[in-house]
């Protein structure tokens, strides 16, 4: 299979530098991951999956983990199409 590189011109686009883009995209990743690990623990005890637009799983996907996305692709790409809000919260310099 193919290794898809990942555009990081467009990201510097996105953000004022690479280290604040890691640092967006991991902690989305890490909400991601939360989201799925949440589905795949209600599909494996017999539940319906909750219904999120981000995460779709289903049993054949649990089956086999390697078929579930990546959080951190994912992450990644909803930065670069401006599906992530984030905000940059200033330091109160009078101290």
């Amino acid at each position: 299979m193919p290794v898809k590189a990942f555009p990081f011109d467009q990201l510097e686009e996105k953000v004022e530098n690479i280290f604040e883009a890691v640092m967006i995209a991991a902690k989305r990743a890490r909400q991601i991951n939360d989201e799925q690990m949440i589905q795949v623990r209600t599909v494996m005890e017999g539940e319906d999956a909750p219904e999120d637009e981000n995460v779709k799983i289903n049993r054949e996907d649990i089956l086999d983990l390697e078929k579930l996305p990546k959080p951190v692709t994912t992450a990644l790409n909803e930065l670069l199409d401006g599906q992530l809000d984030f905000e940059y919260i200033e330091k109160d310099s009078k101290k």
